[in-house]
C-alpha cells in the first residue's frame, strides 16, 4: 500500500482581535463545508464478511456472508456473481438459497451456466450500515471435471447498481484443493453413464422443490381519442396467469412499477419502437401481481400512427437510455423472471 504524506503550511497571524474575529470565521465557514461535504458523499460499502464450506446431503454447501460496511442504507437490488472454475473445467449447476429477510428462509432456485459464472440476484437488499445477508449455494464437482483443484471468484454488486464508497474491496477470490478439502464429484456407473445426482433431484433438505414463477401477458388493449390535442388514449391489461406472485423491485420511483414498452410494426412484420412506454402508477398501485390477477395501466401519449396499420404492446420490458441506467435484472429477459418469457407482447390492429 503506497504510504500517503500531508504536507503543513505554516502561517504567521496578527495578534489583533480583528485578525482573531476573522481567522475563527474563517476556520467555522471551513468545517460547514466540510461537514457538507461528508453529508452529500455518505455511501453504502459491500463487503464479503465471511465465508463457510461444509458438506451437506451428499453435495458442497457453501455461503458467502455479506456486511454494508457503509453509511447509506443499501435500497437496491444488487448482483453477487459467482464463478466456479476456470471456464475449461467449470461447475454447472448451482442450487441457491437466498433469503428475502432474516425471518424468511425463502426458497431453492436452480441455476445452469454453460462456462461456470453464475448471477445471483440479492433478494434482502435492505441493508442498513452494519446489516449482513447470507447466501447460500449447493454443487458437485461434474464428473468430467479434469483438475486437481477448484478456483472461485465471488464478486459483489458486479453489475454497479449500488453506489459504494469504496469499489474495490467487493470481490473474494482463491482456490480450493478439491482432494483436501473431500469435495463431492458426481459418481458413474462402470457404463460410464454420468448419474447427475441430487442437483435437480433432491435439496439439502431431501424434499423437492418446484420452482414456480409468474408469467405476465397483455390480455388486451384499446387506443381511443384523447381530450388532449395530438395524442391518443391507451388502456393495456396486464395479466398474471403464472402460478407465483410477478413483483416488481423498487430501483427508483419509475422501476418499482410494471412497464409496457410500443412498437409500431410495418406492412411485412418488422417493428420499430415508438420510443414510448406506460407505467403503473407509482404511487398508488402495489407492485406486485398475485396469480390470475389483473392489471390496467392508462395513460395518454403524444404520439402519430402515421402510415402503420397495427402495434404492438409488450409488458416487463423497456428501451432506451433507462436500461442503460439501470439494466435489466436478467438480460434479454426484464426486471421480472418468468416462466414463459415469449408470451409477453401482443400485436393489435389499430
Amino acid at each position: 500500500m503506497d504510504e500517503q504524506q500531508t504536507q503543513v503550511q505554516t502561517v504567521s497571524v496578527s495578534k489583533t482581535k480583528m485578525a482573531v474575529a476573522v481567522g475563527l470565521l474563517g476556520l467555522s465557514a471551513l468545517a460547514a463545508g466540510f461537514a457538507g461535504l461528508r453529508a452529500g458523499t455518505t455511501k453504502a460499502d459491500l463487503v464479503i464478511a465471511k465465508t463457510t464450506s461444509a458438506k451437506e446431503s451428499d453435495m458442497n454447501k457453501f455461503s458467502i456472508t455479506i456486511e454494508n460496511k457503509g453509511s447509506a442504507t443499501v435500497s437496491s437490488p444488487f448482483v453477487v456473481h459467482i464463478q466456479l472454475g476456470d471456464g475449461k473445467d467449470a461447475v454447472y449447476s448451482l442450487r441457491v438459497m437466498n433469503p428475502p429477510s432474516d425471518t424468511i428462509k425463502g426458497s431453492y432456485e436452480n441455476i445452469e451456466s454453460k462456462d461456470g459464472e453464475f448471477d445471483v440476484l440479492v433478494k434482502n437488499f435492505k441493508l442498513k450500515r452494519g446489516q449482513s445477508t447470507t447466501i447460500t449455494y449447493w454443487f458437485v464437482i461434474p464428473s468430467e471435471y479434469e483438475s486437481e483443484s477448484l478456483t472461485f471468484d465471488h464478486t459483489l454488486d458486479s453489475t454497479n447498481l449500488v453506489s459504494e464508497s469504496n469499489e474495490d474491496n467487493n470481490r473474494y477470490k482463491g482456490t480450493y484443493d478439491i482432494k483436501q478439502m473431500e469435495l463431492v464429484r458426481e459418481t458413474t456407473h462402470a457404463t460410464q453413464e454420468t448419474v447427475t445426482e441430487p442437483m435437480t433431484t433432491s435439496t439439502p433438505t431431501d424434499t423437492p422443490v418446484i420452482e414456480k414463477l409468474p408469467d405476465l401477458i397483455i390480455k388486451d388493449f384499446t387506443v381511443t381519442s384523447s381530450t388532449y390535442p395530438g395524442q391518443k388514449h391507451f388502456n393495456v391489461v396486464i395479466k398474471n396467469i403464472g402460478d407465483a406472485t410477478a413483483n416488481k423491485i423498487s430501483m427508483s420511483s419509475l422501476h418499482g412499477t410494471f412497464q409496457v414498452q410500443l412498437y409500431f410494426v410495418r406492412e411485412d412484420g418488422t417493428t420499430v419502437s415508438a420510443d414510448k412506454f406506460l407505467q403503473s402508477d407509482t404511487f398508488y398501485t402495489a407492485w406486485s401481481l398475485l396469480p390470475n390477477q389483473e392489471l390496467t395501466i392508462s395513460k395518454d401519449l403524444p404520439i402519430s400512427f402515421g402510415n402503420y396499420t397495427k402495434i404492438k404492446m409488450k409488458v416487463d420490458w423497456l428501451e432506451g437510455s433507462v436500461t442503460s441506467i439501470i439494466p435489466f435484472l436478467y438480460p434479454e429477459k426484464g426486471y421480472i423472471l418468468e416462466s414463459n418469457e415469449d408470451n409477453n407482447e401482443f400485436t393489435k390492429a389499430i
